[in-house]
């Protein structure tokens, strides 16, 4: 099975955000375009996408957690 990192991609106005919760866990299917994580900034909140279908087989950051644009968040297992 081939396996893929999902990295946070934002907009050009957000260098940074928190996770303010995960819809899905690690051992969850996901679908494309399936809400996967809200993400929080100081003006905004939003949901970020999966670009891909498959099971996520690990996550790498926390809900509370910061991160930057470009950083892994997850990876799936391609189905």
């Amino acid at each position: 099975m081939e396996k893929q990192k999902i990295i946070a991609k934002f907009s050009e106005e957000i260098e940074k955000a928190s996770v303010s919760f995960w819809y899905v866990g690690e051992g969850d299917s996901i679908e494309k375009e399936q809400p996967l994580i809200e993400f929080v900034t100081e003006k905004t909140s939003f949901t970020y996408a999966s670009p891909v279908s498959g099971k996520i087989i690990r996550t790498f950051v926390n809900e509370g957690d910061e991160v930057i644009s470009g950083q892994d968040i997850a990876e799936v297992e391609i189905q």
